[in-house]
């Protein structure tokens, strides 16, 4: 791994523009790294390194197999204050993380590291069999693998009881669906702004007592309900009805907000307005 120190050769293979960007390192071992860092500087992400550092290893990368850390000496950071943080990649890692950018860059510096790790290979005369190169590609799906079904694993209960709350016959108030909303991670939303965000989409509207009703094509489509709203006469003691029916948030209506809050989906298949 990267490490700067005396066993640690620089290497930059000719022909590429990147070169001074993105050095490729070779350890004592013989092992290849790529600095995360200068990968970052080289794929030109306009994002904070640390932050797109953190959702690159979100991707199934393993500490210590497919980077570590690199302790920086004091002194290096340029602009003083804390050292920067670093790690080390393999140069496999960093080839699947340029991949991942899904950009005309990313496969630039792809295809850079491809060609570096070949020379260098050459250069020690040291070639891959077909059963290595197999093995090494295995290795790599195995962990994709194992990363999704760790996260398949983890969404099942989520999923199992969002299931529950879409099929169910009940209803939401506002603020019961902004409560459902904040806790399935899509929206940190109150009650009244909720409305609101329901009214701006046109879903909703207001009469002239800014009391908000549902559009009949919306209820019709099942994504809200209505129920009579009831008072007490304060003069007479009688149980009056309201003028403004009590409008509630289906399952079904809870699942089109949701795809609304988190994909911009604006109905569910065959619910056209």
């Amino acid at each position: 791994m990267l490490g700067g120190g005396a066993d640690t050769e620089v290497l930059s293979p000719k022909g590429y523009a990147m070169n001074d960007l993105i050095p490729i390192q070779q350890n004592g071992d013989g092992s290849i790294a790529v600095s995360m860092r200068a990968l970052h500087t080289g794929l030109g992400i306009g994002r904070d390194f640390t932050t797109w550092a953190a959702q690159m290893f979100t991707y199934g990368f393993e500490a210590g197999t497919d980077y570590s850390e690199v302790l920086p000496g004091s002194g290096e950071n340029p602009l003083g204050g804390r050292p920067r943080r670093d790690w080390a990649l393999t140069i496999d890692t960093a080839k699947e993380i340029a991949m991942i950018q899904r950009s005309e860059r990313g496969q630039q510096v792809r295809r850079y590291f491809i060609d570096a790790e070949k020379r260098l290979r050459a250069a020690q005369n040291v070639e891959m069999s077909d059963d290595e190169l197999m093995a090494r590609a295995v290795l790599s799906a195995n962990r994709k693998i194992k990363s999704l079904e760790a996260t398949v694993a983890e969404q099942q209960p989520k999923a199992a009881a969002w299931d529950h709350i879409v099929s169910s016959a009940g209803s939401w108030s506002y603020e019961g669906a902004a409560k459902v909303l904040f806790e399935q991670g899509v929206a940190k939303i109150g009650q009244n702004r909720l409305v609101d965000q329901l009214v701006e989409w046109g879903y909703l509207y207001r009469d002239a007592k800014k009391r908000p009703h549902a559009y009949q094509r919306y209820i019709e489509q099942g994504l809200f309900v209505t129920k009579a709203r009831v008072y007490t006469d304060q003069k007479t003691g009688e149980t009056r009805a309201s003028s403004a029916p009590q409008v509630r948030i289906t399952g079904k209506g809870l699942d089109v907000l949701f795809r609304r809050f988190r994909y911009g989906q604006i109905e569910l298949p065959g619910l056209a307005a």
